[in-house]
């Protein structure tokens, strides 16, 4: 059976796949985008993500710059999960106003 192909954009990706994405580009995916053009030859940026039964072409927006280069619109805190564990330590004071 072959993987259903998929073009998604990052804002729209449900926090499963946001958290694969992370896993799979722990250090960012910037060396990972891929360039393609849509039907009226205007380019936008993806990057692959691969489940059990999809494939995905994650969508990434870009701006591009007045030397005519791309630059990444992703904002790195915003990909962060509310529910996210963060490890705080013993020490942590949660009526500390420093």
């Amino acid at each position: 059976m072959e993987k259903k192909r998929v073009i998604k954009s990052l804002e729209n990706l449900d926090p499963t796949l946001k958290t694969l994405l992370k896993k799979k580009y722990p250090d960012g995916f910037e060396s990972n985008l891929m360039r393609l053009t849509n039907a009226k030859n205007e380019p936008f940026f993806v990057v692959p993500l691969e489940t059990d039964d999809t494939m995905y072409l994650v969508k990434i927006a870009v701006t591009k710059n007045s030397e005519g280069e791309y630059d990444l619109e992703v904002d790195e805190d915003d990909n962060m999960e509310e529910d996210d564990d963060i490890d705080v330590g013993d020490d942590y004071d949660p009526d500390f106003e420093g």
